[in-house]
């Protein structure tokens, strides 16, 4: 190997360290981020918890509150996927936490699909029907990630 060819090589080397490092520093970034995001969910979490007894409303409340919860729930699995996605070498390890975040979010879009179905503003047949048919893909969807999960689950334990 010629001299430039060497030069060109660790230009490579250096260039590839320097984006890895800056990698770093982002997924550090968004890690605080997150942190920060949480802990306003969990705040605004809280005043939810006490206004539960201040309202004539406790089932839009209580709603109101598991939303909150869930959101948090969903932030500390982002949280934890950008962990992992700087601690692990391997990329495959962040597809299991994006898949509970995923079950998580379609729980949390089904709790407040069953509210608005209990509480609705105007009865439609049309809407009531859309409503079902989100319900049975939202079904269909947990399903199917909750079988990816034991599928990547069996496959990693060997």
């Amino acid at each position: 190997m010629d001299e430039k060819q060497k030069s060109y090589q660790n230009f490579k080397l250096s260039l590839k360290e320097q984006l890895l490092r800056i990698e770093e520093i982002l997924y550090l970034l968004i890690s605080l981020g997150l942190l920060i995001v949480f802990g306003l969910i969990l705040v605004d979490g809280f005043f939810v918890l006490i206004s539960l007894f201040d309202v004539k409303d406790i089932t839009y409340s209580v709603v109101k509150f598991l939303d909150k919860i869930l959101v948090a729930l969903i932030v500390v699995e982002l949280f934890y996927t950008v962990m992992v996605a700087i601690v692990e070498e391997s990329a495959i390890k962040c597809v299991e936490p994006f898949l509970l975040v995923g079950v998580t979010a379609l729980v949390r879009r089904f709790l407040v699909l069953t509210f608005e179905i209990a509480h609705p503003v105007v009865y439609s047949a049309e809407r009531m029907t859309f409503y079902l048919i989100e319900m049975g893909l939202i079904g269909f969807l947990v399903i199917v990630f909750v079988i990816a999960i034991y599928l990547f689950r069996k496959t990693r334990r060997g």
